[in-house]
């Protein structure tokens, strides 16, 4: 019979698969824990529901709870029963910014901490909470609020990105539109931590039979168009090797090595705007970036 002076000559798996050995062993377990003034309780039937519910129910007598164990269940409980009442609620990321560099930034860059106390202002406007995001998140992609948007860094970035070989579109900074709805519901759960309670629906989220859902931004990240563009990365002369020639279009600044009418395959931009005259306009070849961040609109 197990005692407590047994000294095991096999696995524990052994030992617990004999049931009475497994009752007395549980008997041992109380009785030890109890004398070292640990309160216990038994499980009659599930013990990971009875945790989870002792958990809750002790929950608001200390300041923080921990559970230790093996089953998947206990997380799967805490998640379906648990009655969530303050903290976090809600994720939401950067898609390969990662919170150890926003915390660097904000180091780095101390006038942004300034920029970012306005989500704690409870009488803060979408506008002011949108632009504050803007001008972390240009910053945070390597830009500078000051002269650029989030837009015009968004194409920026693709420009250079699109003559790699390989790029993930994901890496790109994200549009204004959709910015400016996380923004908003990030303002929204900091508001919420701070128990000043604001319309969900007013803050870019949207009831469903499923309950609330983060709306996705209606203007599409990047035009059609733009999705469709081939690029090459001809050093020299474009050839009929050249994947531009080859799909029938001109080299344009998605080319690696496009240098305006030094290119014998450029791309012709016309702008739409007339002279005094009346004079048609003339095509051109070396457009301003900032026109060109005018005229495909991310």
């Amino acid at each position: 019979m197990l005692h407590e002076e047994t000294v095991l000559q096999y696995t524990k798996e052994k030992l617990l698969a004999n049931e009475c050995n497994k009752k007395r062993f549980i008997e041992l377990l109380k009785k030890a824990s109890q004398k070292a003034n640990i309160c216990v309780q038994q499980a009659v039937l599930d013990a990971d529901l009875r945790i989870v519910n002792t958990v809750i129910s002790d929950a608001p007598q200390y300041d923080y709870v921990r559970v230790i164990g093996e089953a998947i269940d206990l997380l799967l409980l805490l998640t379906a029963i648990g009655i969530d009442t303050h903290g976090c609620v809600t994720t939401s990321a950067l898609f390969g910014q990662g919170k150890n560099k926003l915390i660097s930034l904000f180091l780095k860059h101390e006038e942004l901490l300034n920029t970012a106390e306005t989500f704690i202002n409870p009488q803060a406007t979408t506008e002011q909470v949108t632009e504050a995001e803007e001008n972390v998140l240009v910053t945070l992609y390597g830009g500078d609020p000051a002269t650029q948007s989030l837009d015009e860094l968004r194409y920026h970035s693709f420009v250079k990105a699109a003559a790699k070989t390989k790029f993930n579109l994901a890496r790109l900074p994200p549009t204004t539109a959709a910015a400016q709805l996380h923004a908003m519901r990030s303002y929204h759960q900091v508001q919420t931590w701070l128990e000043n309670e604001n319309d969900s629906l007013k803050w870019g989220w949207m009831h469903t039979p499923s309950g609330l859902f983060p709306w996705k931004a209606e203007k599409d990240p990047v035009p059609e168009s733009l999705l469709q563009c081939i690029s090459c990365t001809c050093k020299k002369v474009c050839t009929n090797a050249c994947r531009c020639r080859k799909g029938g279009l001109h080299c344009s600044l998605l080319c690696k090595h496009w240098i305006g009418q030094s290119c014998e395959n450029p791309m012709t931009v016309i702008l739409d705007n007339e002279s005094e005259e009346g004079d048609a306009p003339a095509p051109i070849y070396m457009v301003d970036e900032q026109l060109e961040c005018e005229a495909i609109e991310l």
